[in-house]
C-alpha cells in the first residue's frame, strides 16, 4: 500500500472528526509526529492547487452587549495557511465587502 493512499483518509477523517491531531491518533493508533507531516503535506499541496475554491463558513455576528467581557474574536482562515483575526464588532456588510475582495 502507498503511503499516501494510508494516510490522505487519515487526514480527511481527522479534519471532518473535530478532534485535535493529539486526539485522533491516540484513538487511530498513529504516531503523532508523522500524521502532522501529511497534515502538512495536504496543506501545501491543497494551497498549490490554484483552481481551489474558497470555503466560505457560515458564521453569526451579534451586537455586543453592555456588559458583556471583552469583545470575541473571529479568526479567518485562508486556504494557503495565513490566518486574520477581527472583532467580532466589525460590521457584517464590511466583512462581507471584505470577503468579497479577497475571493
Amino acid at each position: 500500500m502507498k503511503k499516501h493512499t494510508h494516510w490522505q483518509p487519515h487526514v480527511k477523517a481527522w479534519r471532518e472528526s473535530g478532534l485535535s491531531q493529539a486526539d485522533y491518533c491516540r484513538q487511530q493508533s498513529l504516531n503523532v509526529k508523522t500524521f502532522s507531516v501529511w497534515v502538512r503535506r495536504s496543506q501545501l499541496k491543497s494551497s498549490m492547487d490554484k483552481n481551489a475554491p474558497l470555503e466560505i463558513i457560515p458564521i453569526q455576528v451579534a451586537p455586543s452587549v453592555p456588559d458583556a467581557p471583552a469583545q470575541a474574536c473571529m479568526m479567518l482562515r485562508f486556504p494557503r495557511g495565513e490566518e486574520l483575526e477581527l472583532s467580532t464588532a466589525v460590521s457584517p456588510r464590511w466583512l462581507a465587502e471584505l470577503l468579497q475582495c479577497l475571493s
